[in-house]
């Protein structure tokens, strides 16, 4: 029940989660299911954001938990929403959060639209028939060799074709089991 609560309540926008949940509730009347809260770790959410200089606001810490419990399930994650809605500042508190707990994260952040997209994802040699690797598969294989003891983040931070680029990533590196979206609305 706890991973279909996480899974699903990641991918409706936070108004509808009550909706769900009683919806949930309404199926399984003998099931109740707590929301496993970890104090600590919403405390140094909430430090993070004094750091960075933000707002408080308890729909932003929900938002940031929801993204850890994503990691803990997916390889990768993707946070799409309009300008302005708080998707770049969602990543950067989630990482102080890890570097204030000492989890040490590991972080690339890639603006996608400095480069062309065959600098980014490589191309396959006309020749050779065989892949030419450029900065986002060379990044991923440095971050796979490495052993640290926090996570390892590729961040691709900017505005995108998201049709095109969402396909090259699903068959340039992620695997699409363990590949979800993370709607930002």
């Amino acid at each position: 029940m706890r991973a279909l609560r996480k899974l699903t309540t990641q991918k409706i926008v936070t108004e509808d989660t009550t909706l769900f949940m009683g919806l949930v509730g309404d199926l399984f009347l003998a099931l109740d299911v707590p929301r496993t809260r970890e104090l600590e770790f919403e405390n140094q959410i909430r430090q993070a954001m004094v750091d960075l200089k933000l707002q408080h606001k308890n729909n932003f810490i929900l938002k940031v938990v929801k993204l850890v419990e994503l990691l803990e399930v997916k390889h990768s994650v993707f946070i799409i929403g309009v300008a302005g809605t708080g998707k770049t500042e969602l990543w950067k508190t989630l990482y102080r959060a890890h570097a204030n707990l000492k989890f040490k994260p590991y972080l690339n952040d890639i603006e996608p639209n400095a480069v062309t997209d065959d600098e980014l994802f490589g191309v396959i040699n006309p020749t050779t028939k065989g892949c030419v690797d450029k900065l986002f598969s060379c990044l991923i294989r440095e971050q796979s060799q490495m052993s640290v003891d926090g996570s390892k983040l590729m961040i691709l931070d900017g505005d995108i074709d998201p049709i095109m680029w969402i396909e090259l990533l699903n068959t340039a590196v992620i695997d699409e089991n363990k590949a979800e979206k993370f709607n930002d609305q």
